[in-house]
């Protein structure tokens, strides 16, 4: 889930650009972030869970909810709701909880890991205008490299002033404020060599932050702010599941240890390895690889111990019952990054499932949100969880 390509833009990485890159935008992009206006819910339909008996546990709910008696004549009275379980005290005994809760799912697997995610972020700039400019700045670099081949300080100073113009490229701002909504679906096999699917640019929306921002939109000429054409992707190429962590795939994730201690150590290694582009500190990185991972199909040792992990971060905070962008209600908890950044995770109470991630900006307005509407095993592409 980073447009970190940026920091070190090479020209071949241009179609991952326009495809994979813009998810979960971090660093510059979400320091003049504002708040992401609300959406209407699309769809109350529950992630998929890993866990057996799911189907069950709805029908027998269903039959003694249905069975109600009626005594002596008089309407039969709905059974009294349970008194809403209390918001846990911290953090830290939450995602000890999770942790228990985690463990007790029965592993799984399959063919091909699923996900449907939806990312609502601000606009920063129209994307034909972004992407012709970044190819000029691209063109102009390969030429200038191909001069200064055998000067290495020119040619060190050369790369400085490209990584400077594509971060002030980054930082230009519409003169009004303006948010996008997508869809977007993975379809990745656990076996190597299997073609993979991505299909994009779904449901597209733009807001705006105001009739004020939309007039200013409309007296600029009304340029388009998403890309509203619909991508399928096909290929055989490895696909890596976290950005920081290039050398984690689906076929090794059953590689990483299932205790915290170890899983500890092993994210410190990870750590230390990673390409750190997008200048993370390790508070950051810790939680925005603990993101990828909870969308990850880990085993339910080492999800429990993901959660016990994180349970030991002293910067938590616990903010929370509350609703994500579907209706769904959850446990929200946030810590700080660097860069004045503050993640915040929606995690359900009842299956220590993620619901929703966002990255938030000047004392918690909203600048990137992807709420995790579906994922799990299916058999074949185009293939969607069960329900």
């Amino acid at each position: 889930m980073t447009d970190r390509l940026f920091a070190q833009l090479r020209p071949g990485e241009l179609d991952d650009l326009a495809d994979d890159g813009y998810r979960r935008r971090r660093s510059a992009d979400l320091a003049r972030a504002f708040a992401t206006p609300q959406v209407t819910p699309r769809s109350r339909r529950r992630p998929y869970l890993l866990m057996a008996g799911t189907a069950v546990g709805t029908a027998v709910a269903g039959l003694a909810a249905a069975a109600v008696v009626v005594v002596s004549g008089e309407p039969a009275q709905p059974p009294a709701r349970p008194p809403a379980a209390a918001v846990p005290a911290d953090a830290r005994s939450f995602l000890l909880a999770a942790a228990s809760t985690a463990l007790r799912e029965p592993a799984a697997t399959g063919r091909y890991w699923y996900v449907r995610e939806r990312t609502y972020m601000r606009v920063h700039t129209a994307p034909g205008e972004y992407a012709a400019r970044i190819k000029a700045l691209v063109d102009a670099q390969k030429r200038t490299e191909e001069q200064l081949k055998g000067d290495p300080g020119r040619l060190a100073a050369a790369q400085e002033e490209f990584r400077r113009k594509v971060t002030e490229l980054k930082m230009n701002e519409l003169p009004y404020t303006a948010f996008s909504a997508d869809t977007r679906e993975t379809w990745r096999p656990m076996r190597a060599g299997e073609v993979a699917r991505t299909v994009s640019n779904q449901d597209v929306e733009v807001t705006f932050g105001s009739p004020q921002d939309e007039a200013a939109w409309r007296a600029a000429g009304s340029p388009e702010l998403a890309d509203r054409n619909q991508k399928t992707r096909d290929d055989a190429e490895e696909r890596i599941l976290s950005i920081d962590n290039p050398s984690l795939n689906l076929r090794n994730l059953k590689d990483l240890p299932t205790e915290a201690d170890e899983l500890g150590r092993r994210l410190d290694e990870l750590w230390r390895q990673s390409p750190k582009e997008s200048g993370a500190d390790k508070a950051g990185y810790l939680w925005q690889t603990g993101v990828d991972l909870m969308t990850a199909p880990l085993r339910p040792g080492t999800r429990a111990a993901l959660f016990r992990v994180l349970a030991d971060q002293p910067v938590m905070k616990l903010e929370g019952r509350v609703s994500d962008s579907l209706g769904r209600t959850g446990i929200a908890l946030s810590a700080p990054t660097q860069h004045s950044f503050t993640v915040r995770l929606v995690v359900d109470e009842s299956t220590a499932e993620l619901l929703q991630y966002e990255l938030a900006v000047d004392g918690g307005k909203v600048g990137l949100r992807v709420t995790l509407e579906d994922l799990g095993w299916t058999g074949s592409l185009d293939d969607r969880p069960a329900s």
